[in-house]
């Protein structure tokens, strides 16, 4: 099944990228992976709070208005190509169970390029990365991907760098 066939049939939701935080057009670099088998987005809309849209000057950590509550992606047919682009990390992951799907946890893994994986929180939800399953699950990113890549964590208006053992904010030096 292709992707668009996946996704039309997993849900009627939309994946989206960042516009506010300008990340660039590198979401999934340059191949789309496989989603797990089993997993889909479902009733999820999280990503289309959290991450932008630049075609639609959405910014990131605000409602999109093409999301119908319960339903999914109003435009979803005709949804951008960065929403297109976008594959969240818990798709991509045979090791993230259902309480790091971004619906329960309230944080949205991705990677960024090749060279960093982030992990953005719901603005409604501020303290979830706090959570001892998602503070766990950082770690073993960061332990995992070290030294190649960074982990990095994003609430709104504040940025960490994750590492194996800390969380350290990215405004230390």
């Amino acid at each position: 099944m292709g992707e668009a066939k996946r996704r039309r049939a997993g849900r009627a939701g939309t994946p989206v990228p960042a516009a506010s935080e300008s990340f660039g057009e590198d979401w999934n670099a340059a191949f789309k992976p496989a989603i797990v088998p089993g997993k889909s987005c479902g009733s999820c809309t999280k990503c289309c709070k959290v991450m932008g849209i630049p075609e639609l000057n959405k910014r990131a950590w605000e409602e999109c208005s093409h999301v119908a509550a319960g339903i999914g992606c109003k435009i979803y047919s005709d949804r951008p190509q960065s929403c297109r682009s976008f594959i969240c990390g818990w798709l991509l992951d045979p090791y993230m169970g259902p309480d790091l799907k971004p619906e329960n946890c309230h944080v949205v893994f991705y990677q960024r390029g090749e060279h960093h994986i982030v992990g953005t929180c719901d603005a409604d939800y501020p303290d979830a990365w706090r959570e001892p399953n998602v503070i766990e699950f950082l770690h073993r990113l960061a332990k995992a991907n070290a030294p190649r890549r960074k982990v990095i964590l994003m609430e709104k208006g504040r940025t960490w760098f994750v590492t194996e053992t800390a969380i350290v904010p990215a405004d230390t030096g």
